[in-house]
């Protein structure tokens, strides 16, 4: 039986319908992560929006979102399943993503995505930035593209969702739908 403090309001299911409908727009689908922030439909209309904003709205290109979002989901295994394959197919390597998994940066970047890829290593382990790390993104940079500190602690949250509320990967050919829309919205 679910409790009355479960049971959502009619106002809070009209806002979670609109929501659930702008969600499956945007992404082409409603993850099992977005699902599970359902009983809090404004937080989940925030949470959307942000995802939005980070996956589409930023001046980074599809393979410096990619490469932000990779390194701060490289230990959590639903966000690595859903970025490992859509950073393969903006052209990130086997042998990248393994030195990505292992918190290292490939040094076979260009300048700007390896100063990104410093820069999302310091801002996932929480650390102050470097002199070094930070003269380098903005060399790299304009003050609009450092949507990278954005995207990366999004992305930090995503994956804390994902393992605190222990959210369940979905089924290959959901992922495979992911990876087609992905490839969709970048192409434009």
């Amino acid at each position: 039986m679910i409790s009355d403090k479960t049971v959502l309001s009619a106002e809070d299911e009209a806002a979670l319908d609109a929501t659930i409908q702008e969600i499956a727009e945007g992404h082409g689908h409603v993850s099992n992560l977005m699902q599970t922030l359902a009983l809090a439909p404004q937080g989940l209309a925030a949470f959307a929006a942000l995802s939005r904003y980070t996956l589409y709205g930023s001046h980074l290109t599809e393979l410096q979102r990619q490469l932000a979002i990779v390194i701060a989901v490289r230990d959590v295994h639903y966000g690595w399943a859903h970025h490992e394959p859509l950073a393969r197919a903006v052209g990130v390597t086997s042998d990248q993503l393994q030195l990505i998994r292992d918190g290292r940066v490939p040094k076979d970047l260009a300048p700007a995505e390896h100063a990104l890829c410093d820069y999302a290593f310091e801002i996932s382990a929480g650390r102050r930035l470097p002199q070094r790390v930070a003269e380098a993104v903005h060399q790299n940079f304009s003050a609009r593209q450092i949507d990278i500190a954005l995207l990366t602690s999004f992305s930090i949250a995503i994956a804390a969702l994902a393992l605190a509320l222990e959210v369940s990967i979905e089924p290959p050919e959901t992922l495979q739908f992911e990876l087609e829309w992905q490839r969709h919205k970048a192409a434009g």
